[in-house]
């Protein structure tokens, strides 16, 4: 299997306490741990301490680590996550724990960890790592990890600048020497001018600051001359009694994209009468005026409307509501110019000018946008989310991509 310089030096050179990868999506900074990974759990054979997998949650360690490994060595060496959240890795049992929450590592309090790798740590929840460094006791005891850098506040930053004994290696997108170089250039393209272009194609811990859709342009975006294609129609829906109700209803245009055609805004504080479930059932059959459309895409918290809608024998999918990575592909659509909006939208295109980063959030090192100016903007996340955004393929073993 070829390697890229940096993960060759990875290899030869990572034998600290913690070594960890940081930086781009798609530098080949994860690939090298499926090697790494196999070395570390051999070399403790007999040794006393848990071998220990760190991620978000157990979902995303099978889709990150465990289903690539297996690609690469075998159902006999890499299983599966049992019951009791052990897998057998190597010959050996290992723990793997979701790092999101810090009630999810009670397994390993107490104990002693001879080996952990952790995956996107960056989200993991500091709790965890404050354990685990506690549980790293033994004289070989040691940290893989990987992940992709956020706001310049964040706990693991703080770290990772520290005296402790730490391999440390920063990875760019230009530094995988087996990506098409078209693939690199059209990400490049989606991130540009966005905080994520600095966090996942230059590896930097960058401020996410100001206007979040930066790159909106009403001369760009808004438009009553693109004309609506062939394809299914969809509604987002962002619920709200006292706040906004917003739909909004979605239509394939001829250039490949989706198009916001319509647009529903009833705010119960700003009328001082708040409507109801089934009044809001009525006006979404107003609002759609016979018009079919496959899914009404909405707010997962909003059950009542839920089942109002089902009730009335509309078919609801709960919306996708991870904010962050919902932003990322929203930003991304607009970038190359698949999002469009008619100008009757125009509460949605007043939001896209007044949207813009929580300070307080982002000096705490967590994004998070304020809750202002928000409801149009929940309805946009919740359809290209949930619809619209689709898992990158995979690249072949070999790339060093993965």
């Amino acid at each position: 299997m070829p390697f890229s310089k940096m993960q060759r030096e990875f290899f030869d050179n990572a034998d600290h306490r913690y070594n960890i990868k940081l930086g781009a999506t798609r530098s080949g900074k994860t690939y090298m741990d499926y090697y790494v990974i196999p070395k570390r759990i051999r070399a403790r054979v007999g040794k006393d301490g848990l071998i220990v997998v760190l991620g978000v949650t157990k979902s995303t360690i099978e889709r990150n680590i465990l289903e690539p490994m297996r690609n690469i060595w075998g159902n006999q060496l890499v299983g599966v996550i049992n019951s009791e959240n052990k897998c057998r890795l190597f010959g050996e049992m290992a723990y793997c724990l979701g790092a999101e929450k810090g009630s999810q590592v009670s397994k390993i309090r107490g104990s002693s960890i001879k080996y952990c790798y952790g995956d996107e740590m960056a989200d993991w929840n500091p709790e965890v790592f404050e354990l685990l460094k506690s549980r790293l006791d033994k004289p070989y005891s040691c940290l893989d990890g990987s992940l992709n850098p956020q706001g310049p506040y964040h706990w693991l930053k703080e770290f990772l600048e520290s005296d402790a004994d730490i391999y440390q290696q920063k990875y760019t997108i230009f530094d995988n020497p087996f990506l098409d170089k078209k693939f690199v250039d059209n990400l490049c393209k989606e991130y540009e001018g966005t905080v994520y272009y600095k966090r996942y194609i230059l590896g930097e811990w960058a401020l996410a600051e100001g206007i979040i859709y930066d790159m909106f342009s009403e001369e760009r975006h808004v438009t009553d001359t693109l004309e609506t294609g062939n394809g299914y129609r969809y509604v987002s829906c962002d619920y709200g009694t006292q706040n906004a109700m917003v739909f909004l209803l979605w239509e394939p245009d001829t250039k490949g994209g989706y198009i916001a055609t319509k647009e529903y805004y009833y705010s119960g504080r700003d009328a001082t009468k708040q409507k109801t479930d089934e009044q809001y059932v009525a006006d979404m059959q107003s609002f759609l005026d016979g018009k079919a459309v496959r899914e009404i895409i909405v707010d997962p918290s909003a059950a009542s409307f839920i089942a109002a809608l089902r009730n009335a024998g509309y078919t609801v999918r709960k919306a996708k509501n991870d904010v962050e990575d919902g932003i990322r592909e929203v930003a991304r659509r607009l970038n190359i110019n698949r999002l469009h909006f008619r100008s009757q939208c125009t509460n949605t295109i007043r939001e896209f000018h007044s949207y813009v980063w929580d300070e307080k959030s982002v000096e705490r090192g967590k994004d998070a946008p304020s809750k202002e100016n928000d409801h149009c903007m929940d309805a946009v996340r919740y359809f290209v989310y949930t619809v619209l955004a689709k898992e990158r393929p995979k690249l072949k073993t070999y790339s060093g991509g993965i």
